[in-house]
Order: C-alpha cells, then structure tokens, then sequence
C-alpha cells in the first residue's frame, strides 16, 4: 500500500512537470510566432568576437572541473586518470543527451568504470548532482532576491543578506544531513532507490562533500560567466548586478524545471525569454544567446564524448 502511495504520487508530480514543461515550451512557440524573429536574429551584429572566443575556453573549463569531480568521487573506488575522467563525463554527457532530465547520463560515464564498481559509483555520482543542485539553488535564490529588490527598488539590502544566509545555511545542511528530509509526510515523495541514495549520501565524508561543493561552486560561475560574457559579445549595454541576477534566476528555474530530450533543450530558452524580458532585453537577442551557449556547452562537446562513447564501448 504504502509502495502504491509513492507510485501514485511520483507519477502524479511527473505529469504535474510535464504539463508545465508543455506549457513553458508553448509560451515559447508563441512568443517567436509572434514576431519577426529569424529576420532579427540574422541582422544581430558580433560586437566583440573575443567574448565568444572566453566562452569557448571556458566551456573546456566547465568540463574540466566536472571531470575532476568525478575524478574525486571516484577515489576510493577506483582509480581514474585525469584524461579517462574527462572522457568518461563527455561520454555521459552524450548518453544523458538522450533522455528525460539527463537520467542516461550514467550510462557513458559507467563505460569507464568497471562492472564491479557501478553501484558506487552511481551512489557517488548522486553527491556530486546534489552538490550542483545545491549551488544552483543557492546562488539562484539569492541572485532571485537581488532581481526582486532592484526590479521594485527596495532601499532595504539588509533582507537580501538575511535571505541569502537562511537559504544558504539551509540548503548546506540538507547537503551534508540529507537524512534531515528522510520524514513523513516528505518522505511519502520518495521511492525506495531515492531513500536507500539518501542513505549513501549521508554516510558519505564530510571532507569529500566540501571538495565537491567547492567544484560545483566554481563550475556554477563559469556558467554564469559564459552567459555574461556572450551577451557582451553582442554589445547589450546593462548593469552587470543586474545581468549576473537575471541570469542565475534563469538557472534556478531551469534546474527546477524537468526536460524532456536534449539537455533542456527549448526549457531554458522559454525561461530565458520570461526572465531576460523583465529587463526589457530583446526577445532575438535572448534566444540567439540561449541556443548559443546550449551549443557551446552541450553539443559541441555531445559530439565529442559520444566518439569516446563508441570507442570505449566497442573495446569494452
């Protein structure tokens, strides 16, 4: 009975995302129908192409701190050279292209891992999803805040820094005590995979937990910056506190919302157009930029992990 409770609720919340994913993505279609938009889009000017050029060093960056966090979480479990590390993520990269949310994403990263050791590593790579979580809500929440307060000019900044704080401190101690959120009512959410991982994860060394948040960390400000520095490119004239809380509230709604295929493909350009256009931001502008980094830091190196992908599974 109690299994059946959880199906339903996890099927219910599912459809409940889906929905609103359909209705983000029509939001989309209805915006660009709306418009003139491949005629903009083309007439768009590159400003300063050295911006694009940051970006693009930036993105081996991303992959490159994703690839020694993975490194990291596999101490102890198995020993993995720098070099497999960074295939194995761009593997799973390419594999979680493929399904709902980036669920596949295990299955590259595991092509380098040995059968023996799956399970852990699974459970591992789990710390280091929560880890980005936690730094994406974090920092969203609280660039969330800023945007609040600029957009209806509150004199007040002390709240932001009360705010911040209460939601940081929070969301750390969810991280290194997930057991905290194993009760009911909250737990009826879960299924029994979701509290055995709990589990895991909280038995987990406190020192291990620190250096992966501190990766996430500075793997969420790449992002930022990337995003930062393509609208640049494109000569868009804005305070950088206001662009920089534009962007980690797209983030924080993005992380919140599921995906279907392809990396949130479609998800983060319909939050993107809503949030950008609270600043008034050209609607041509916004998507050209949104797609622009979805090809930087997901296709382009898709491509390329999927070739390490077919490589490793054919010598398997």
């Amino acid at each position: 009975m109690k299994n059946t409770l959880s199906l339903k609720s996890t099927k219910s919340i599912f459809l409940l995302k889906s929905l609103f994913v359909v209705v983000l993505i029509g939001y989309l279609i209805y915006k660009i129908s709306n418009s003139s938009i491949l005629n903009s889009i083309y007439e768009i000017e590159v400003i300063d192409s050295k911006f694009i050029g940051f970006t693009l060093v930036l993105m081996v960056f991303n992959w490159g701190i994703e690839a020694k966090k993975w490194q990291i979480l596999l101490q102890g479990v198995q020993e993995l050279s720098f070099a497999n590390s960074f295939k194995s993520v761009l593997s799973g990269l390419s594999s979680g292209l493929l399904t709902p949310n980036r669920i596949g994403n295990f299955v590259g990263r595991l092509a380098y891992v040995d059968k023996k050791n799956h399970n852990q590593a699974v459970v591992n790579t789990l710390i280091g999803n929560l880890a980005q979580f936690i730094s994406t809500v974090v920092l969203g929440v609280i660039g969330c805040f800023f945007l609040l307060f600029l957009k209806f000019d509150i004199q007040n900044d002390i709240w932001i820094v009360i705010v911040s704080i209460f939601f940081s401190s929070l969301a750390c101690y969810v991280y290194f005590k997930p057991s905290v959120i194993n009760f009911a009512p909250v737990n009826k959410l879960f299924g029994d995979q979701t509290k055995l991982s709990i589990q895991e994860i909280n038995h987990s060394s406190t020192s291990l937990k620190l250096k992966v948040l501190g990766l996430s960390v500075a793997r969420y400000i790449v992002f930022c910056v990337q995003y930062f520095l393509l609208f640049n490119a494109f000569g868009l004239e804005i305070p950088a506190i206001v662009l920089f809380s534009l962007i980690t509230t797209v983030f924080l709604l993005t992380t919140l919302i599921p995906s279907l295929l392809f990396g949130k493909l479609f998800v983060r350009e319909s939050v993107a157009v809503f949030i950008f256009s609270l600043a008034s931001i050209d609607l041509s502008l916004i998507l050209l930029v949104a797609f622009l980094l979805w090809g930087i830091n997901l296709a382009i190196p898709a491509v390329i992990g999927s070739a390490f992908w077919l490589k490793q599974t054919k010598y398997a």
